[in-house]
């Protein structure tokens, strides 16, 4: 018993609430260990304690008789109501583009009863917008509540422990009573869920290592990850289905600047209107960031605006004033970050190519290395959606990611001159 204070005990035993798990797993080791169980019996016995504790927090339930002191007195807290938790981001209403694939996204859950649905797609595609205009078409068919959690965080990915912090205090846990154990606030979690009928939403997940203690694995439940990794770990292990957003059509992506530009400023610009969503690589997010950019400043010119999204450093520049979750820039140097040396490089080399087309022989050809070296590299950066595959053998990278790629190469040049040749 010197693992807990003789004063804990006393108030634990005294008291009418139900104790919190790691008093009850200390405790009955404890008691096991005095009397001299063996430690396989020890372990099994607490986790049977374990297990009922579990129903008993989940239900919130007083006991009966089994469930007194040896003073009478009960150890389950008083009935209270269940934390309905509405977390859900603003609904973002119409997603200009995306009716074809909010259907398909409908029929897929109508044709996989699957509790882990995955969207994935490229930097600036529209992901988080696109899963949280869909959680929010679904909120009546999960009345337990709706949990959402940005797993980037204000400051650097979350790990799966501080996430698990977040959800639970979304389901009413107050922080002091997280376990500390990893484990154990993994239990907790699935055992609030385990009969309730809630909707998880897990936003910019970076892995699967990152994710999988978070899935909500009750029987009613459904968890929305996404992420620019393809994660084909969910697919594999948990039979995740797989939703990937593609750039918008050009005249989607035409359509997107139309809607907040002003269209006075658009009179005869129709070519222009074309090249500028062209530049911005059909992505929302750009499309959106250069509409405004120009919006707060329209005196320029519509023309000459889009000339100067010519310009590689410019377009990458788009970012909104005092809102640091929106910059291009920052987006990409997140995917960035993650690569190995020998993918960073290949993307440098591929970023060179005309037309933002290559083969794996002429990529291989351009980074100077082996064609299965160039098959793996494609691979590593294809899992990212840092190119996409057109065809047999044949891959892509949208405008903006070609920009970037040529602006971290020429970083690369000036910090080692002998070690990186741009053209």
């Amino acid at each position: 018993m010197d693992a807990l204070p003789r004063s804990t005990v006393s108030t634990v035993l005294r008291g009418n609430k139900l104790p919190r798990s790691e008093f009850v797993s200390a405790f009955v080791t404890a008691c096991l260990v005095y009397g001299g169980q063996p430690p396989e019996k020890v372990a099994e016995e607490t986790e049977r304690w374990l297990a009922r504790w579990r129903v008993l927090y989940a239900a919130e339930t007083k006991e009966g008789p089994e469930g007194e002191t040896a003073q009478g007195d009960p150890v389950t807290e008083t009935p209270k109501a269940w934390n309905v938790p509405h977390h859900l981001p603003l609904d973002v209403g119409c997603l200009i583009g995306r009716g074809a694939a909010l259907k398909a996204a409908d029929e897929l859950v109508q044709r996989h009863k699957n509790s882990v649905f995955l969207v994935s797609g490229p930097v600036g595609v529209g992901k988080s917008a696109f899963a949280i205009r869909w959680a929010h078409s679904m909120v009546d068919d999960f009345p337990d509540g709706r949990l959402y959690v940005d797993l980037r965080g204000e400051h650097g990915a979350l790990d799966a422990e501080q996430a698990l912090g977040v959800l639970l205090g979304g389901l009413g846990v107050h922080e002091d009573d997280c376990p500390a154990d990893p484990r154990r606030r993994v239990e907790r979690y699935r055992s609030l869920l385990a009969h309730r009928r809630v909707l998880v939403v897990l936003d910019n997940a970076s892995d699967t290592d990152q994710v999988r203690p978070l899935l909500a694995t009750g029987e009613h439940c459904r968890t929305i990850v996404t992420s620019r990794n393809r994660m084909s770990g969910l697919l594999v292990r948990e039979a995740a289905r797989r939703l990937t957003l593609d750039v918008l059509a050009p005249e989607a992506a035409c359509a997107v600047l139309s809607a907040i530009i002003d269209r006075e400023y658009l009179v005869d610009a129709q070519a222009e209107l074309e090249e500028l969503a062209r530049l911005c690589g059909y992505l929302p997010l750009v499309l959106r960031l250069a509409a405004v950019k120009f919006a707060d400043r329209p005196g320029q010119g519509f023309k000459h605006f889009v000339r100067t999204m010519r310009d590689d450093s410019q377009l990458l520049s788009l970012a909104l004033d005092g809102d640091h979750g929106s910059s291009i820039r920052a987006e990409l140097e997140f995917s960035y970050r993650r690569l190995c040396c020998e993918a960073k490089r290949y993307f440098w080399k591929i970023g060179l190519a005309d037309d933002a087309g290559f083969t794996l022989e002429s990529g291989a050809a351009l980074a100077g290395i082996p064609l299965a070296e160039a098959d793996r590299l494609t691979a590593v950066l294809e899992s990212e959606h840092l190119v996409s595959e057109v065809g047999r053998r044949k891959f892509t990278m949208h405008r903006v990611l070609q920009a970037f790629a040529r602006t971290k190469a020429r970083e690369q040049a000036a910090c080692e001159p002998r070690t990186l040749a741009v053209a």
